[in-house]
């Protein structure tokens, strides 16, 4: 199996340690950098990159942020370099950031 999709958090394929929970104003999200999306058994390695969910919710907040060409073979530098940046982002910039996303979801 690929490194890219050896975890799975929804129907996000990740690799072991690429999705964490986080505990942001009150609410606990799951962010993770996605290889593939598993479309019901059809992997999509090129539907990959950072995802954030509610996960008091049981929600998507976005995906397909930062995608590469293909998420098969692991997150990328640049990947990682961004998951850190949205990890540390202070409460409202978090929200600033999800909701100018053109992958966010909406509430």
């Amino acid at each position: 199996m690929s490194q890219g999709i050896q975890s799975q958090t929804g129907q996000y394929m990740h690799a072991h340690g690429a999705a964490r929970r986080y505990k942001i104003g009150g609410t606990t999200y799951i962010i993770g950098i996605a290889g593939a999306y598993n479309a019901y058994g059809l992997i999509g390695p090129e539907h990959n990159g950072i995802f954030i969910l509610d996960d008091d919710a049981k929600r998507v907040v976005l995906d397909r942020h930062c995608e590469e060409q293909s998420g098969y073979f692991g997150p990328s530098q640049a990947q990682w370099a961004e998951m850190k940046r949205i990890t540390e982002l202070p409460l409202t910039s978090f929200r600033n950031f999800c909701r100018n996303n053109p992958r966010y979801r909406g509430e």
